[in-house]
């Protein structure tokens, strides 16, 4: 066996344990532990004795011919009941056990006889696979799971055995098989030929081999015994068993048999792996078509949030316009409808009693300032916390996962197990998204939005602000000049007059500025719309990859392990 173009047994080990994470591949567990023992046994005893297993039903005549071959007796025999109850390997002195004593097989040594027909080898005598004790068959399994070779007896009235033929499909393409017709003497020549025609159907319909693969042999062990060949087939029998008994054969047998193994354990790895990639696939596109189904009825509950918090949003694209603003309509804008109302009592009351006007004046600008404060609070809990009877947000995750959750719940794992979030870690995902999303609003978008006001109102809206309030500011200019240089003084009168003139042509310039900016805040809800829909993608993406990224050492160490058997 040439090692060197087949993987390691420890580096097969390793990659399987990691691979056993796939929820496919765990029920499989211990038939691919068996498959990968059985994989590097073959690998390690290149050079030992064949182990041949003699299986067969009741009365099919297995320690009968394990007694001609041997040249002695070595088994108890007997037809009509089964007499095997556990493996028992009979083996030549010196030859290694360990594996088999470890299965619990009753070891018999033996010498071998000059009048063995074919001595000198390790026989292991199972159970009979058609046993009312269903114990039979795990121990002829676990005999077998040791063997190189499987001589399977069968009785010429039990060829089609349902049983038999169930046992050996586990075994079909990691053993040397040999079919025998016992009891040929009994039969005609035709129907030997049946018979084995028969067997050979068998082969390919339930085992999937190819009928001429199986070396089939109609023979007589109870004849074979006293040195008789009636079939005339016993002969050519005992070539093939010598041909495999060779060293270049045996190690043949055993490369074939590591190999068969092999293959069967990449073909449920493939397998279960492509089972866990189109569960993954399935429940991420659910997950994917839930939340779009859902998203415009979460679209319209983030516009109605904005639209509770339109106000705020107003305000603050006034004070970021009145940042970029210069002359006394800045101040107006910075100010609520509130505040502006303020400034105007203080105006008129200012006529009567300068104090109580700047008194006015000031409170006004301080609530003002408290009222901002309290309305950017009440906004981000309006647009981002969840509303005391928030059902319709509620209802529409629990429908974007229904799906996803049933297509877990289908294969038998918990949705969580696939990375599907549960109701609860939805709403905290919308929540965050609302909070960001709202953050942009509230910053980028309202600031890009009076970006693009600022690029036509300087210069349209703040000349036709400011030059009344400079007309005004040079007509008292002129009439304070004149009046020092030529007399009469003018009156505080006149000067509270023109500064009422001026706060009301400022808060007019204002009012104008702030009615040219309804705009802006319509463009800021819209980009804070578009931003939260693009954020429902991305979640959508998130949650998708989050699926994916599930089960991900385990799928990545069958994907190795099918690189390295199929890489050889």
């Amino acid at each position: 066996m040439d090692e060197t173009k087949l993987p390691d047994p420890e580096d097969l080990q390793a990659l399987l344990a990691a691979a056993l994470a796939l929820p496919a591949l765990k029920p499989h567990a211990a038939r691919l532990e068996r498959l990968r023992q059985d994989y590097a046994r073959g690998v390690a005893q290149k050079d030992a004795p064949l182990a041949v297993a003699l299986v067969g039903a009741t009365g099919a005549g297995k320690s009968t011919l394990l007694n001609a071959l041997a040249g002695q007796h070595l088994a108890r025999e007997g037809e009509d009941r089964p007499t095997s109850t556990t493996a028992t390997v009979f083996a030549p002195a010196g030859a290694e056990l360990e594996a088999l004593a470890r299965v619990g097989a009753t070891v018999t040594r033996y010498t071998a006889s000059p009048n063995g027909l074919w001595g000198g080898q390790i026989f292991i005598d199972t159970p009979d696979l058609n046993s009312v004790a269903t114990t039979h068959r795990e121990v002829a399994r676990a005999a077998l799971e040791l063997a190189d070779v499987a001589l399977v007896v069968m009785h010429r009235g039990s060829v089609a055995e349902a049983t038999q033929i169930e046992f050996l499909s586990e075994f079909a393409r990691r053993r040397a098989l040999v079919f025998l017709i016992n009891f040929a003497d009994e039969l005609s020549a035709d129907s030997r030929e049946a018979l084995k025609a028969q067997a050979r159907k068998l082969a390919s319909e339930q085992l999937g081999l190819p009928q001429d693969s199986i070396p089939t042999f109609a023979i007589s062990a109870r004849s074979a015994r006293t040195g008789k060949d009636v079939s005339g087939e016993f002969g050519a029998f005992l070539f093939h068993l010598r041909e495999l008994a060779t060293q270049a054969v045996a190690s043949r047998v055993r490369r074939g048999n590591a190999l068969g193994a092999l293959e069967e354990l990449a073909t449920r790895v493939e397998s279960s792996l492509q089972e866990t990639e189109a569960l993954l696939s399935r429940t991420r596109a659910a997950l994917e078509a839930g939340l779009n189904r859902t998203s415009e009825g979460l679209r319209k509950d983030f516009d109605s949030r904005l639209g509770l918090a339109h106000g705020y949003l107003a305000s603050e694209v006034r004070r970021q316009a009145a940042g970029r603003f210069w002359g006394p309509a800045a101040w107006g804008l910075r100010l609520s409808l509130w505040g502006a109302g303020g400034m105007g009592a203080a105006t008129f009351l200012a006529r009567r009693s300068l104090p109580v006007g700047l008194a006015v004046a000031a409170a006004s600008t301080a609530l003002d300032a408290v009222r901002d404060r309290t309305r950017a609070r009440a906004a981000e809990t309006t647009v981002v916390e969840p509303f005391e009877d928030d059902l319709a947000v509620e209802s529409a995750a629990r429908a974007a996962l229904i799906e996803a959750r049933a297509v877990a719940h289908a294969s038998g794992l918990s949705p969580e197990a696939l990375g599907v979030p549960d109701t609860g870690t939805l709403l905290a995902e919308l929540q965050a998204m609302r909070a960001s999303t709202w953050r942009y609003t509230a910053t980028t978008a309202v600031a890009e939005a009076v970006a693009r006001w600022w690029r036509v109102a300087r210069w349209l809206v703040l000349p036709l602000i400011n030059l009344p309030l400079f007309a005004l500011l040079g007509h008292v200019g002129y009439r304070v000049v004149r009046a020092y240089l030529e007399g009469p003084l003018l009156t505080t009168e006149y000067f509270v007059n023109a500064g009422a003139l001026f706060v009301l042509l400022a808060g007019a310039g204002a009012l104008l500025a702030s009615g040219s900016l309804a705009g802006a805040g319509r463009a800021a809800h819209r980009a804070g719309r578009l931003r939260f829909m693009e954020a429902l993608t991305t979640l959508s993406g998130r949650l998708g990859e989050a699926v994916e990224d599930t089960l991900r050492p385990g799928r990545d160490a069958a994907r190795r392990m099918l690189s390295l058997i199929r890489g050889r």
